[in-house]
Parts: C-alpha cells; sequence; structure tokens
C-alpha cells in the first residue's frame, strides 16, 4: 500500500488549474481556491507541522527513490528524513502568489539514517522541553520496525517506545492517565504480520507513561487499552473522562475483515468503559477529524476512506451527526459530503483517496457552514467543498502534478485569507493555494 494519506499515497481544466463538479441541486459559491505559481522543490515531502515555537515548517520525507516521472523506478523506498524550512519561505510565498526555490539536505532536521518513516509531526508540552514528537514507521518493505522518538534541537533521536518489531505509529495526543500531574501519551500502532504488505493483526489502542524529567528521554511504560484502532484517532472530553473517535483502517485480515470507525470511552485512569461501533460500511477508513460544520454550535465527526477506483465504495467525505448525549447508544446520521470527485492518476498497487480532509473559513470572521479542503492523495490534487447547504457541498477540483500529502492550513501572509500548503509526493514540491471570491 503506497499511499500517503496512511501515511501514506484529467477533465477539462479551468481557471488555475481547477475543475468543478456540480450536484444538480446546488448553487455555485462565492469562493474558489487558487493555486499559486510555481513550487518549491523539496526531496520527497509528505506530511507537514508548523512549528509555532520555532516560527518553521517541518516536512516528513519519504517515498520512492525517484520522482514519479522517472522512467526508471527503483522497487523498494528511498531514505527517510524530516526537513525544516523557516517560515519566511511561505510567507514571501504567498504574498507573490509564486513559489519558488530548490533545496536539499541542507535543510535536513532529523538525517536520513535515523527513522524509518515519519508520519504526522509535533511537539511535546512545552513544560517538558524542546523536542519534537516523531511517530514512525510504515507498511512498505524495510520501513514497518516503527517508534515513537522526541528529536531534541540538534535533530538527536530519543526513542520513548520498545523497539518491539513490525509495529509503526501515526499520531499521538497528551493527557494525564494517572493523575501524577504528568501528561502521559496517547496513541495507537499498527501490528503487521511478516515482511509481506497486507497481513495484519488487530491495532494496539495504549497510552505510555510519562517517567518525568529525570527519565523522559528513556522509554516510557506502555499500558494497553484495547485492541483495534490503528492510525488516525480524536479525543474530546466527555463525562469525566475521554471520548476517543477512532479509525480501525487494517482489520483487513478474517477474523477481523470490518474496517470501522469507533468510539471508545476512557475514564481519567485511562481505562475504556464501553465502547461502540459507529461506521463499518465506509470502505476502508482513514482519518476522522471533529468540527461544526453546520453552525449549531455541536461538532460533527468528518470522515474520509481510502479507496481505489475499482472498490465497490468509492472515494468519500462522510460527516456524521454525534449523539453527544449518549455516545454508545445514539444515532449517528451519516451524511456523504462528496463521492469519488476525481480518479486515480496511476494506479499502482495500493493506492487510493482520499487523505485528510479539514474544516475551515476562507476569511477571517466568517459564520455559518464551514468549507472543507481535503488532500486527494492517489489522485494528484485537492477537493474544495463550498458549503450550499445543510451537509450540502459544491466541489472543486485543484490538480497537482503527483500524490498531495497531509495540507497545512494557515494565513501565511496574514491578509485575512486562509493559505494552504500542499506537498506534492511523487514530484517533489510544496504548492500553495489560496483563495479569492467570485
Amino acid at each position: 500500500m503506497k499511499t500517503l494519506a496512511v501515511s501514506l499515497g484529467l477533465a477539462l481544466l479551468g481557471v488555475d488549474g481547477a475543475r468543478i463538479n456540480r450536484k444538480a441541486n446546488a448553487t455555485s459559491g462565492t469562493w474558489r481556491a487558487v493555486k499559486a505559481g510555481g513550487r518549491i522543490e523539496v526531496d520527497r515531502p509528505a506530511f507537514l507541522f508548523y512549528d509555532e515555537m520555532k516560527d518553521e515548517v517541518l516536512i516528513s520525507s519519504f517515498g520512492k527513490s525517484n520522482r514519479g516521472s522517472s522512467e526508471y523506478q527503483w522497487p523498494l523506498p528511498a531514505y527517510s528524513s524530516i526537513l525544516r524550512l523557516p517560515g519566511s519561505e511561505f510567507v514571501n510565498a504567498f504574498k507573490t502568489r509564486s513559489f519558488s526555490g530548490k533545496y536539499g539536505k541542507e535543510i535536513q532536521f532529523v538525517r536520513q539514517d535515523k527513522i524509518r518513516w515519519p508520519n504526522k509531526l509535533s511537539r511535546v508540552p512545552e513544560e517538558y522541553g524542546d523536542y519534537v514528537v516523531i511517530p514512525d514507521g510504515f507498511l512498505v518493505p524495510l520501513k514497518s520496525d516503527g517508534n515513537i522518538f522526541f528529536a531534541d534541537n540538534s535533530g538527536d533521536l530519543h526513542r520513548i517506545t520498545d523497539n518491539a518489531k513490525n509495529k509503526f505509529y501515526h499520531e499521538v495526543e497528551w493527557h494525564d492517565f494517572n493523575g501524577d500531574g504528568l501528561k502521559d501519551m496517547l496513541t495507537v500502532r499498527v501490528n503487521k504480520n511478516g515482511f509481506v504488505p497486507g497481513d495484519y493483526d488487530e491495532g494496539d489502542f495504549m497510552w505510555l507513561e510519562n517517567p518525568g524529567q529525570a527519565n523522559f528521554l528513556k522509554p516510557w511504560t506502555p499500558h494497553y487499552i484495547a485492541k483495534g484502532p490503528d492510525v488516525i484517532f480524536k479525543t474530546v472530553p466527555y463525562k469525566g473522562g475521554l471520548a476517543v473517535f477512532c479509525t480501525e483502517f487494517f482489520r483487513t485480515n478474517a477474523p477481523h475483515d470490518d474496517p470501522r470507525i469507533s468510539v471508545r470511552l476512557l475514564n481519567n485512569r485511562g481505562e475504556q468503559t464501553a465502547f461502540r461501533i459507529i461506521d463499518d460500511n465506509l470502505g476502508l477508513p482513514f482519518a476522522v477529524n471533529l468540527d461544526d460544520l453546520d453552525g449549531d454550535g455541536k461538532k460533527e465527526l468528518i470522515a474520509t476512506n481510502h479507496q481505489n477506483d475499482e472498490d465497490q465504495i468509492k472515494a468519500a467525505i462522510f460527516a456524521y451527526e454525534v449523539p453527544w448525549d449518549d455516545l454508545i447508544n445514539g444515532e449517528f446520521k451519516r451524511h456523504t459530503l462528496v463521492w469519488q470527485p476525481s480518479l486515480i492518476k496511476r494506479p499502482d498497487a495500493g493506492v487510493g483517496a482520499p487523505g485528510f480532509a479539514y474544516a475551515f473559513y476562507p476569511q477571517k470572521g466568517m459564520t455559518g457552514p464551514k468549507h472543507i479542503v481535503c488532500a486527494g492523495d492517489g489522485t494528484f490534487d485537492v477537493w474544495y467543498l463550498r458549503p450550499t447547504g445543510r451537509f450540502q457541498y459544491e466541489t472543486q477540483i485543484v490538480d497537482f502534478p503527483g500524490t498531495t500529502g497531509q495540507l497545512l492550513l494557515k494565513d501565511w501572509d496574514e491578509d485575512g485569507i486562509m493559505d494552504i500548503l500542499v506537498p506534492d509526493n511523487d514530484e517533489w514540491g510544496i504548492h500553495g493555494i489560496t483563495f479569492e471570491k467570485n
């Protein structure tokens, strides 16, 4: 499975390289996505993280040894690394709406020989020091022995997980589960069986116990919560504990052949007290997020699957109305926001769409229904969804040369209009999107 989204992974062109799919009952929106000119060339960009402490963008770099358009393709993945670029690089690019520049090893933060396949980067809570969190590893050969690392300011790594074989991680959150006043780490991990992709056990839902400042950079004690969750999760405080919305992507082997989204209730000691399957009929569930889409003051659950064009269930974004009064017994009413708006561009084994979806407003100060933007991943594009009614959207497609990774949303030039960084993992560039009124 090559996809970026799990780690990951042409129609007629319109203005600024964008295509628009209109539902029969939809009316034109007042905003459109506009692609900036050019690109910033960096090796294999995939996941992007804005480090506010340093005003830098950190880039998880992984993938193929050659660009996707190269005639020759080495069958094994290239070295991975983490790159860093100053925020000023993107401020200038959005002010001029023109991206340019070419960077190599001079922008490496973590060297190529130190990590396998870095995923969603983040920071440790500020009170614990100047460290970046690196959940590492992926399913492709030679990359599946992942860990969670802390990288210090020099790029040196400190492993805090158990170094077990064929296990890898995508993201973390911080919560105090043992009442000692220290924030522990909540995470999920994939359990791969053997060398060949396609054979997996159920995932591990777990928290890692903060050992205190004196032992902070040593391995942390794991506490296993439940089997199942494996890739992406999001938490909200709920009735004195946490509600954790999880994807269970790798449940593809009998007897666990039911990929699904679930919600798990934890008490303040990190113990699961209840569990409920939300949906096991949406394809391969990849990412979840929580946001108030319809402006009623209640958050909806936003989910993406990760499909190829031959699957019966197509690439889509879904929203679920959340029964906040009773997450275990209430109804999660599902709405399909967009369904296969574009096709896979290079149908290699494991390629799918889409990636992460985000709710946002194009302009500062807006209210009402939110807009949505999502990386198409294997469709080589970005999907921009404009609201035309409650859970109704018109979709604009913005095309790119290769596989699109994790988007980064930020008003870089501070003009009140949202800007988006788009990594192209196949053709090794970072592009920009901003927004204009029609």
